[in-house]
This record gives structure tokens, sequence and C-alpha cells, in this order.
């Protein structure tokens, strides 16, 4: 895994984090907390809602966030050919509209969509305006997909009823499992079984009263359960949660510290590449 400042000039196949926050951006308007406030000051500090984009032949994506427009015209992604969608909730879906309306206006071909079965009945009752933009494809954990870039596998996640996650095998293997700290034991022993280079994982507060879905938690499973050499972080609020109250997280400072503490992870920001 190479991590580059100028994806532009490298011709392999290169995975960006289109927006790495949770559900809150960084900085949250209704925020004035420090690490709000340090990411107002400095605009390389925002961060935009969960995305990711796998591109080589094709351009596929992970989710198609709220901001999903911001996050293509930043990176210059003119067109996107697939998405798969891991759970149906708005800063993981919205973009789907925009993208649709995107296929209509430039006459894409039909954007590949891979969606849970069972959330297809959302997507007939709040997108049926793009259905002749889009061909969807109704995945279920255990389905494997070989792309032109890439082969997919579907794994069951923990965040819903029916979320999924992605194990991606290209010149690496890594998954995506968001929003998901803990997989299921299905799941983990998938994990195991395919020898991955590395996992992104979600740690969406950097503290919370409950040991759940936060920095050191996604750290332990990582390290004590899944066992690959490295890790990157994303789905990152950058605050935490204590005594029912939203307050400031890491700071940009204490995030490289982290990182510098613990060999082999890394904390995503918008924009980030790395080369496949």
């Amino acid at each position: 895994m190479t991590i580059i400042d100028h994806p532009k000039e490298e011709k392999r196949l290169r995975m960006v984090f289109l927006g790495t926050s949770g559900a809150i951006q960084v900085p949250a308007f209704h925020c004035v907390c420090s690490v709000c406030q340090a990411a107002r000051a400095n605009p390389q500090h925002h961060r935009t809602r969960a995305s990711l984009a796998l591109i080589g032949h094709e351009t596929s994506i992970i989710d198609a966030s709220p901001d999903i427009e911001l996050q293509l015209e930043r990176e210059g992604i003119r067109q996107v050919n697939r998405v798969f969608i891991t759970h149906w909730h708005f800063d993981h879906v919205w973009g789907l509209g925009l993208l649709g309306d995107a296929a209509s206006h430039v006459s894409w071909p039909p954007i590949d969509i891979y969606l849970p079965h069972e959330l297809i009945y959302h997507f007939d009752q709040e997108l049926a305006y793009i259905k002749s933009q889009v061909n969807i494809h109704p995945i279920e954990p255990g389905d494997r997909f070989e792309l032109p870039d890439a082969t997919w596998e579907v794994v069951k996640t923990t965040h819903t009823e029916h979320s999924v996650g992605f194990i991606v095998e290209s010149s690496q293997r890594f998954a995506y499992l968001v929003d998901c700290a803990i997989p299921p034991v299905q799941t983990m022993e998938r994990l195991k079984k395919m020898d991955l280079d590395f996992v992104i994982l979600e740690a969406t507060w950097d503290e919370l009263d409950e040991q759940w879905w936060n920095v050191e938690q996604a750290v332990a499973c990582w390290q004590q359960q899944i066992g690959t050499e490295r890790c990157i972080l994303t789905h990152l609020t950058c605050h935490s949660w204590k005594n029912q109250q939203l307050i400031a997280g890491f700071s940009y400072k204490e995030r490289l510290a982290y990182e510098a503490k613990t060999p082999g992870l890394k904390f995503a920001y918008d924009g980030m590449t790395v080369i496949l």
C-alpha cells in the first residue's frame, strides 16, 4: 500500500477516499469546539461524508454520500460506472439521485448499482425517477463479482439488519467495513481466510462513554481479531460523545501522535490516495 500526494501522476489502480467523516461533517455547522474551529481555520482538515472510489479502467465507488458532487469535482472524476451501497442511511445513499441526474445530463451509460436486495424497496420508493439511468444488481453476503479492475465479495456487517461490507481483490486485497467496528462471526472467519493486505474500518467517535464504535475499539478489533499488517480508519466524526454531549475529539497533532505509537495504522483524510 502506497499513499501518494500527486495521484494523477500514477497510472496504476488507485483508491481515493472521497470523504472520511461520519454523518456529521467536520467542521459541523452547529459546533464551535476546538476541532471544528481548527478545521474552519485550515480547509485541509475539512471532512465530508464517507465514500470511497476505486479508479482504473472504470470508476467504482462505495456509497454515494450527499457530498458526492463536491467530492467528484475535487478529484477531477468525470464519470462513475459502478456504485456499491453498504446500507440505506442518508449519509451513504443521498448522492445516488445526484449521480442519476448527471447520467441523464451527459448521457452516461446506465450506472450499475449494487444494493442489498432487501433495500431495493427503498430505492423504488425514493429514487424511482432515476431508474432509467441505472442498472440495479441485488446483492447478499457471499456474492462475488468479477469486474474489470477487481473482484468484489459481499460480506455481512452488524450496523443494520441488511448492512454489508466488501472484500476487494486486485493486486492487493482489502476489506471495507463501514459502519461496522466489529464484524459478525461469519465475516470475521472469512476475513481471516482471505490473507488481506489491509483493512478499512470505521471509528465514528474518538472517545465514547460506552466503548462502542470508537477509535480504541476499532484498533483493538483490527489488532486482536482481524490481524492484518495495516489498517485505515475512516468514517471519523473527530468528536467524542460524553455525558450525552458532542465535544471535541483528537486534535490533528493528537491524531498524528496516535498513528506514530500504533505501527500500521493510518487515519484517512479526504482526498487520500492509495496505490494498489
